[in-house]
């Protein structure tokens, strides 16, 4: 029977990825865990691993607040590692732990895991004695990554190679704009330039160099500025905002600072659901004019208003999930110790909260911004075809 063909220029529906390929992913994967978990001879610190684990218990501390009674649980632990790096390589330690129960700040071992070990001595008697200070997680870490990034090359060939050189730079610059902060420089004047970077490095490696990332690029920076000056417009005519409850923000710390600080996270948190907003729009356009569809303005902003509308709910739900999730664990725990929870929306997730609405903000600007700068473009190209014709 002869194979069916399919017609030039179309493709099959999809996405095939040859059994080998796959293969050859899932052993990278497991030489990069596996590679990891034998570097201990990289680290300067001391590192074990657990042979054997000895609890006892420590004792329990009872508590209460007008909601609730609570008992924590205490012990302690003792473990006997070989110790896998350093001069004592080879040896084995008795090494402390203390945990809790509830697991909240501290870690339970058990045999097999890899543990950072602080305050390694030995005694007189030359036993070796030492303290339990973190789990070694690199290759979980490490495996993580590779497995996303070879997930990239599979499915999107050039493309995903192309993603991840952008995420790489994009890590690079940032990282680089974090170092010029500790050095004095102003945060939010260095983050302007570093977004401008940021979008066009994406839409490029993603796109390529054509009208349609012009174009996203364009209308993504309009959406942003908007966004940014409303906020700018709310914080200084709003009153003065306590940062006493920002997370990591240095003490003392001067208003001013704080403000670019907050500006700052507002012009980066925007950006993801901006720029997918804008890409999805100037896409739509540019469909229309290319397959010679109205391109009257009326027809076109209904079109764009529809497109948007079907955009706006899921982009807005995924600004509240991606913000709430970070701030879960504190609601969770304040609730639990009798705080009332617009005591919590007030002062420990004012700023997620203020973060939501402002990226809410700029998903609905994107629609207006990429609409008008889409159809402006299009229709333009189209008059002056129309007289060259």
């Amino acid at each position: 029977m002869k194979q069916q063909t399919l017609p030039a220029g179309s493709s099959r529906p999809g996405i095939s990825i040859p059994f080998p390929k796959i293969l050859i992913w899932l052993l990278i994967v497991a030489a990069v865990m596996v590679g990891a978990r034998m570097d201990a001879g990289l680290y300067s610190g001391d590192i074990g691993r657990v042979i054997s684990v000895t609890d006892h218990a420590a004792g329990t501390k009872t508590g209460g607040d007008d909601n609730h009674d609570y008992t924590e649980h205490y012990y302690t632990q003792t473990l006997r590692v070989r110790l896998l790096n350093g001069s004592c390589r080879g040896q084995e330690a008795l090494v402390s732990n203390e945990y809790t129960r509830s697991g909240v700040y501290d870690t339970k071992y058990a045999p097999g895991n890899q543990i950072f070990i602080g305050s390694l001595k030995k005694n007189k008697a030359g036993d070796l004695s030492g303290t339990a200070s973190g789990m070694k997680r690199d290759w979980l870490i490490l495996g993580v990554l590779t497995a996303l990034f070879g997930l990239f090359l599979l499915v999107g060939g050039r493309r995903g190679a192309l993603t991840i050189f952008s995420l790489i730079l994009n890590m690079i610059a940032f990282a680089f704009v974090l170092h010029l902060y500790t050095k004095g420089y102003n945060i939010l004047m260095m983050m302007i330039p570093l977004v401008i970077f940021f979008t066009w490095m994406l839409l490029f490696f993603m796109y390529g160099r054509n009208e349609r990332t012009k174009l996203a690029f364009l209308a993504t920076l309009i959406a942003v500025a908007l966004t940014t000056l409303i906020a700018f417009v709310a914080l200084n005519f709003g009153g003065r905002i306590d940062y006493d409850f920002m997370d990591y923000l240095s003490q003392p710390y001067s208003q001013a600072d704080a403000n670019m600080i907050f500006l700052s996270e507002i012009l980066v948190g925007c950006l993801g659901a901006v720029m997918d907003v804008v890409v999805t729009i100037v896409a739509t356009v540019s469909e229309i004019a290319d397959t010679g569809g109205d391109l009257s303005p009326k027809s076109l902003f209904r079109t764009c208003r529809t497109v948007g509308d079907d955009l706006v709910g899921t982009m807005i739900s995924l600004m509240l999930f991606t913000n709430m999730a970070g701030a879960l664990p504190i609601i969770l725990l304040s609730l639990r110790n009798g705080i009332a929870f617009h005591t919590i929306l007030r002062y420990n997730i004012f700023f997620d909260t203020a973060r939501f609405l402002t990226g809410s903000i700029g998903v609905v600007l994107a629609i207006p911004a990429a609409s008008l700068v889409a159809v402006r473009h299009y229709r333009m190209r189209a008059q002056k075809g129309g007289e060259n014709a």
